[in-house]
């Protein structure tokens, strides 16, 4: 079903709402909220060798108004915008703006969101483009505008403890598109897809995330199947356990993931895994993570944001035949007074027999500081990495900057 389904759909509910309540329709869209993101963000990557120099710089942001419910029944719209200031052409395009026919640096305004949603029964229906958040397939929100998608959700939290989601997703925006494509293509854009994807596929979700009502230790499992017909299927297992210790939280995270082709692999024949963990301690605002992945004998191929098991601000886990080892120190100054400021160190190492690549590591540091008082809802980020691609490959610099504005109108 396409957007002209869901606007008569939207005009069939409205016109039968209409008869038996004319008033509280009024009511439904006044009593409305509206909340909203200003950015501005400059990101530049400087390589060592010949390859181009990149660097984006701009302003935009996103508006999301929502109706009052009324029987249960609302509707949603959001407004992305991404306008570039002070870039130079010569520089290559970075990814928070589009490319134009000659590969400069192009603004891209578009609709994010536009649904309508029922709620009956702890459970929340919604039809239409909308952002989403599962492991393997969300809104990866690393630039200006975050992925969003087109389809059908249902999200039910009938049983304690217990969240049952189920997704039919048809079409995505990424980061600079300025209309939907069918997920089909996202996998063949992908690198390490196929160059040619010719065919529609689309994309069912099931998953279930528990908390686990038991005293010893703060526990949450979660597992989630993906399928894709003759593309591929995928089925991720997640643990999530911590426990305080007087004035120490420690925590374990592990994980296991698979992605197989199936079908008529349109996308040729894979099969294979990652597995891997996170472990670590909390201690008066000091946060110390270390990690291990490893991947199958193919590569990850994962399109829209995921939870491979290490995630910076360039590289992750999942070449084909990778061991990755990391470490994480992060702190959050408001334990000696500085309320807001918080920052970290984390350093990876990646490792692939000399078939596969270039073994590489990565450095990142990051420093951000949100405000209170009058300026809440203001936040400053700095981010800066390193990355060595060892085996003379070619080493590179990115620095990030983030300037963000949140706000909210309305009822909430």
């Amino acid at each position: 079903m396409r957007l002209k389904a869901l606007i008569i759909l939207s005009v069939m509910i409205c016109a039968s709402a209409t008869v038996f309540a004319a008033d509280n329709i009024k009511d439904m869209f006044a009593d409305g909220s509206l909340r909203g993101e200003i950015r501005i963000l400059s990101f530049e990557r400087d390589f060592d060798k010949t390859t181009p120099d990149r660097k984006d710089t701009a302003a935009g942001g996103l508006l999301y108004y929502r109706t009052a419910p009324f029987k249960g029944i609302s509707f949603g719209a959001a407004f992305a915008t991404v306008n570039g200031i002070f870039n130079d052409d010569n520089d290559a395009v970075y990814s928070i703006l589009a490319k134009d026919e000659d590969g400069n640096h192009k603004n891209v305004t578009r609709l994010q969101e536009y649904f309508i949603q029922g709620e009956w029964f702890d459970t929340v229906i919604k039809y239409g483009a909308q952002e989403v958040r599962t492991p393997m397939l969300e809104t990866h929100d690393l630039r200006m505008l975050p992925r969003t998608y087109k389809g059908f959700s249902i999200v039910n939290n009938s049983f304690e403890n217990l969240t049952l989601s189920a997704y039919y997703l048809t079409d995505a925006m990424g980061w600079t598109d300025d209309e939907f494509i069918p997920l089909s293509k996202s996998v063949a854009d992908e690198p390490g897809g196929a160059s040619v994807i010719d065919e529609d596929k689309d994309m069912m979700i099931f998953g279930a995330s528990y908390n686990i009502p038991v005293e010893a230790v703060k526990a949450n499992v979660q597992a989630w199947y993906y399928s894709m017909d003759d593309i591929y299927n995928e089925i991720f297992l997640k643990a999530r356990l911590s426990k305080k210790l007087g004035e120490t939280t420690v925590y374990f995270s592990p994980s296991y993931f698979t992605q197989k082709s199936q079908g008529d692999e349109l996308n040729g024949e894979a099969d294979t895994d990652q597995y891997g963990f996170n472990t670590g301690f909390i201690f008066r605002g000091l946060n110390v993570t270390g990690f291990y992945a490893k991947t199958g004998d193919d590569g990850l191929v994962l399109p829209w944001g995921d939870e491979k098991v290490i995630i910076q601000q360039i590289l992750a886990s999942g070449r084909a035949d990778e061991k990755a080892y990391a470490a994480k120190i992060a702190y959050d100054f408001s334990q000696i007074g500085l309320k807001g400021l918080s920052a970290y160190v984390y350093h990876a190492e990646y490792d692939v027999p000399s078939s596969t690549g270039k073994d590489q590591a990565e450095t990142d540091y990051s420093i951000q500081y949100a405000f209170s008082g009058a300026l809440d809802g203001l936040s400053l980020r700095a981010r800066y990495a390193n990355i060595n691609v060892k085996e003379g490959g070619e080493d590179y610099e990115d620095t990030r900057f983030y300037a963000v504005y949140k706000f909210a109108l309305g009822k909430k």
